[in-house]
């Protein structure tokens, strides 16, 4: 699962379905390795100013991604705001070029963490990218597939109770034991929850949208609920 969602220098493994299946409930596990590489990346942040600090971070997460995600945010943005048809909404998404709607979902991205980055606690960044790898995976629980095929079905076909279990709780048992200060446990747990809730929320848009998910909603949903993560754990900090 390294392999096939990151772009991490990791033993290259041949891409197949019965593979993937089982390596399904791996997911979120795959976000556990991403938070800590971007956890040790901040501590740049003893040698550079916060905002070069901030840029760092958000080019390691685009490196160790190969932006898979964000592909998906944009090519859903551009389909689900473009005010079409259903159909003509997912025709849209399957188009590899960028639309309007695309371009500023991807501009959106690159100013909220180069500014976000700069006041997120550096535990928050362990469960980040936690949030981001389990939501397609409780996405998937909550809705039916769009198209009549396509590589996000298996996602879909192949999710399991348990599989949902470990999405919704692996996030919350990291801000539980994580070394932190006491003061902080509390907005991270709270931070998963939003996060996590804002999976449920999205889904149920996108299933009266697109009348399912897709492949490129997991990306979707991947990224914003780790933007409602990222908000909230800094949100949550100033107020309490």
């Amino acid at each position: 699962m390294l392999s096939f969602f990151t772009r991490l220098p990791v033993p290259y493994v041949e891409y197949e379905e019965e593979r993937y299946i089982k390596g399904i409930k791996t997911i979120p596990f795959v976000g556990v390795v991403l938070g800590l590489i971007l956890y040790l990346v901040s501590f740049a942040g003893r040698w550079f100013h916060p905002q070069v600090t901030a840029v760092i971070l958000l080019m390691t997460y685009i490196f160790m991604t190969g932006g898979l995600h964000l592909d998906g945010l944009a090519d859903t943005c551009d389909g689900v705001f473009s005010g079409r048809d259903r159909e003509r909404m997912l025709e849209i998404m399957k188009d590899s070029r960028i639309g309007s709607f695309g371009v500023l979902a991807m501009l959106f991205f690159f100013v909220f963490y180069a500014v976000m980055y700069q006041f997120l606690p550096r535990t928050a960044l362990l469960i980040l990218p936690v949030i981001g790898k389990s939501a397609p995976l409780i996405s998937a629980s909550l809705a039916d597939y769009a198209r009549p095929s396509g590589m996000g079905q298996l996602l879909v076909d192949n999710i399991k109770t348990k599989e949902v279990v470990i999405a919704v709780l692996l996030p919350l048992f990291l801000a539980m034991v994580i070394p932190a200060e006491q003061s902080l446990h509390i907005p991270l747990m709270a931070a998963c929850v939003l996060g996590e809730l804002s999976v449920v929320f999205l889904t149920a848009w996108l299933k009266k949208k697109l009348g399912g998910i897709t492949g490129d909603t997991h990306g979707m949903v991947c990224e914003v609920s780790q933007m409602v993560f990222a908000f909230a754990v800094y949100a949550l900090i100033q107020v309490l």
